[in-house]
C-alpha cells in the first residue's frame, strides 16, 4: 500500500468519524477496551489455573511414579536375593566351580535345586542356570514339562553376560520374548576365589509383576512405559506411539537404571478447564453488556451540553443566539461561559473592523511610498555614473555601479542567497574598500564549483570580511591577508572559514565573545565585532539548532583570527 492509498483510507475514516455522534465514538472505544480487558482477565485466569492444575498433576504423577519405582526396585532386590540361593548349597557350589565335568549325581543335585527354587515362586515363567566353564545350561522353558540340560556354547560372548559383567550389582534386564513375560532377568554368580563368573542365572518374570507398576494410576487412561538401563523398551511390548504434545510426561529413574515414564492425556486435564473458561466467558459477556448500556446512558448524559453548544453556534451563524447555560459538569459550564465570552469578543472585534481596514489601506499607501525611495536612489546613482563617464572618470563610474549593485543586494527581500551571489557581493565590498585602503587588503578564496549553488545567509561572508578589516588592521601602513575557505561536507553542509593575519583578539575578550555566542546575547565594547553576534543570532533563527559559529584567535607574534560558520543542509534551506 503506497502513501497515497494510505492517506485516502485515513481520510475516509476521518470523514466517517465526522459523521458519527461523539457518544457513539466514546461507546465504541470503551466497548473495545472493556472487551479486551475481559478477554485478558479470562485468559489470564485460564492460563493461571491451567498452570496450577498441570503442575499439580505433574507433582501427583511424579510422587506416584516414585512409589512405583521403589516397589519395582524392591522386587528387583528380591530377585537378586533369590538368584544367589544356589551358592549356599556347598556341594552344588563345589560342583559348579570344579574344572571336572559334572557327574550324574551332581547333575541330579543341580536339577533338584533348580526345581525347588523354581516352584518356590509363582512369578517366574522360565528358569535357567548357565555354567560358562562347562558350556552347560540347565533349567525349565515356558510351555515345557520338566527340567532339561543342554550344551550351550558361547555363553561368555552373549549380550547378557557382557551386561552382567559390566554392572557392579551383577545383573541385567532385557526384553522378554514371551507373550506373558514382563522382562528377562539375568544375574551372575561370582566365584569367591577370583571374582570370576561361575554361573549365569536367567528367568522371565510374569506380567503379574505389573501390579507393582499399574497400581494407583492417576487416571484410567494413563500410559506407563518401562525402559531398561540401556533405554530399551521393556513394557509394553510394542511402542505405544504416543504424541508427547497430547500427553503430560513424567519420568523417574531408579538406582537399578530402570526408568518409568508416565503419560497423562492432557485432554482430561483440559476438560475441566474448558468448563471454567466457558463459565468465565459467559460471565464476562453479561458484564460487558451491562457495562455498555450504562456507558451509553452516562456518555449521552454528559455529552448533551456539546450538542447544545453546536446548536448555539448554528444560531449565532444565522444571526440569532438564544441565551442558554451549559451544565452537567464543571468543564461543560466553563465551555459555555468561554463560548459567550468569545461571542462578545467577536462582536467587539467586528465593531472595530472598519477602523482596522482603514488603517490597513493607509499602511499600504505608506508601503508604496517607501518603495519609491530606492528607485529614486538608483536613478540618481545612474545619472551620476553617466555624468562621470561623460567627464572621462571611469573609476568613479565603476565605484557608483558597484555601490548601486550592493545597495540593491542589501535591500532585497531574500534571507538566503547562493554562495556565488554572496561572494560577488563580498568582492564588490572589497573593491569599494580598496578605493580607500589600496593594496593593504589581500583577499584569496578557496571554493569549488559544487559549493557555488548552495545557500548561505545573505551578508554573512561580507560581515566576516568586514570584521577582519575593521578589527584586524594595525596602524596605517600594515597589510592584512584574508583567506576565505569554503568546504562542502556531508549532507550538503557548508563549512565557511574566514582567517586573517591581523592583530588578533586578547584571550579574555575572546572568552567574552564566545560566552555571548553561547547565551545568544549582544555584547558590545569598543573592540567588539558586534556584527558577529548579530550574524550568530541570524543563523540560529534560520537554521535552528543545526548551525554553529566558532571563533579562534591569537595575539602577538604570528597573530591571527579565524571565524568559522557551519551551515547544515545548505541545499535545502531555501525551502524553509
Amino acid at each position: 500500500m503506497n502513501a497515497k492509498q494510505h492517506k485516502s483510507i485515513r481520510q475516509r475514516i476521518l470523514d466517517q468519524m465526522n459523521k458519527t455522534p461523539l457518544w457513539m465514538e466514546f461507546t465504541l472505544v470503551l466497548t473495545v477496551i472493556l472487551l479486551l480487558l475481559i478477554n485478558l482477565l479470562v485468559y489470564s485466569f485460564y492460563f493461571r489455573d491451567r498452570s496450577i492444575i498441570i503442575n499439580g498433576r505433574y507433582a501427583d504423577a511424579e510422587r506416584v511414579l516414585d512409589l512405583k519405582m521403589k516397589s519395582l526396585e524392591k522386587y528387583l532386590e528380591d530377585l537378586s536375593s533369590f538368584s544367589v540361593q544356589l551358592v549356599y548349597d556347598t556341594k552344588l557350589y563345589s560342583a559348579m566351580t570344579s574344572d571336572a565335568p559334572l557327574s550324574d549325581s551332581d547333575m541330579e543335585n543341580l536339577r533338584s535345586a533348580i526345581k525347588s527354587s523354581y516352584y518356590s515362586r509363582s512369578d517366574l515363567l522360565t528358569y535357567h542356570v548357565q555354567i560358562p566353564s562347562k558350556d552347560l545350561s540347565v533349567g525349565k522353558d515356558a510351555g515345557r514339562e520338566g527340567f532339561r540340560s543342554t550344551v550351550t556354547e558361547g555363553i561368555t560372548q552373549s549380550e547378557a553376560y557382557r551386561l552382567c559383567s559390566a554392572n557392579p550389582k551383577g545383573f541385567a534386564i532385557l526384553p522378554s520374548d514371551l507373550e506373558d513375560g514382563l522382562f528377562h532377568y539375568y544375574h551372575s554368580l561370582i566365584r569367591v576365589e577370583d571374582r570370576s563368573v561361575m554361573a549365569l542365572l536367567d528367568f522371565d518374570a510374569k506380567k503379574s509383576a505389573l501390579d507393582i507398576i499399574n497400581a494407583s494410576s492417576i487416571t484410567p487412561h494413563e500410559v506407563i512405559c518401562l525402559y531398561s538401563p540401556e533405554n530399551v523398551l521393556l513394557y509394553p511390548k510394542e511402542d505405544p506411539g504416543i504424541q508427547e504434545a497430547d500427553y503430560l510426561k513424567t519420568t523417574v529413574q531408579g538406582e537399578s537404571g530402570l526408568t518409568l515414564v508416565s503419560y497423562l492425556p492432557t485432554s482430561e486435564i483440559m476438560a475441566h478447564l474448558q468448563t471454567t473458561k466457558n463459565f468465565a466467558t459467559a460471565a464476562g459477556l453479561i458484564f460487558l453488556i451491562v457495562a455498555v448500556v450504562l456507558v451509553i446512558i452516562l456518555i449521552r448524559f454528559l455529552s448533551a451540553p456539546l450538542t447544545a453548544l453546536a446548536v448555539m453556534q448554528d444560531q449565532y451563524a444565522g444571526g440569532y443566539l438564544e441565551d442558554q447555560q451549559l451544565g452537567r459538569s464543571k468543564e461543560s459550564a466553563e465551555l459555555g461561559k468561554s463560548f459567550h465570552r468569545m461571542i462578545n469578543q467577536i462582536d467587539r472585534l467586528l465593531e472595530r473592523n472598519n477602523d482596522t481596514e482603514e488603517k490597513e489601506r493607509t499602511a499600504r499607501l505608506k508601503a508604496l511610498e517607501a518603495q519609491l525611495n530606492p528607485t529614486f536612489i538608483y536613478t540618481v546613482l545612474a545619472e551620476i555614473s553617466e555624468e562621470a563617464l561623460k567627464q572621462d572618470q571611469p573609476e568613479i563610474r565603476d565605484m557608483l555601479v558597484t555601490l548601486a549593485g550592493n545597495l540593491r543586494y542589501t535591500i532585497s527581500a531574500a534571507n538566503v542567497v547562493t554562495l556565488r551571489e554572496e561572494l560577488q557581493y563580498m568582492n564588490n565590498y572589497v573593491k569599494l574598500q580598496k578605493l580607500r585602503l589600496k593594496e593593504r587588503i589581500q583577499i584569496s578564496q578557496i571554493a569549488n564549483d559544487a559549493a557555488m549553488n548552495l545557500y548561505v545567509p545573505k551578508i554573512s561572508i561580507q560581515q566576516l570580511v568586514e570584521n577582519s578589516i575593521n578589527h584586524g588592521l594595525r596602524g596605517d601602513d600594515n597589510t592584512i591577508h584574508i583567506v576565505i575557505d569554503v568546504t562542502v561536507k556531508e549532507n550538503k553542509s557548508l563549512l565557511i572559514r574566514v582567517r586573517d593575519d591581523g592583530r588578533g583578539i586578547p584571550e579574555d575578550k575572546l572568552q567574552e565573545f564566545r560566552l555571548s555566542f553561547h547565551k545568544q546575547a549582544h555584547y558590545s565594547t569598543d573592540e567588539d565585532p558586534a556584527s558577529l553576534t548579530n550574524l550568530y543570532n541570524r543563523i540560529r533563527l534560520i537554521y535552528n539548532e543545526g548551525a554553529a559559529m566558532m571563533i579562534d584567535s591569537r595575539t602577538g607574534e604570528n597573530s591571527y583570527t579565524e571565524v568559522s560558520l557551519l551551515l547544515p543542509h545548505a541545499d535545502k534551506i531555501k525551502h524553509r
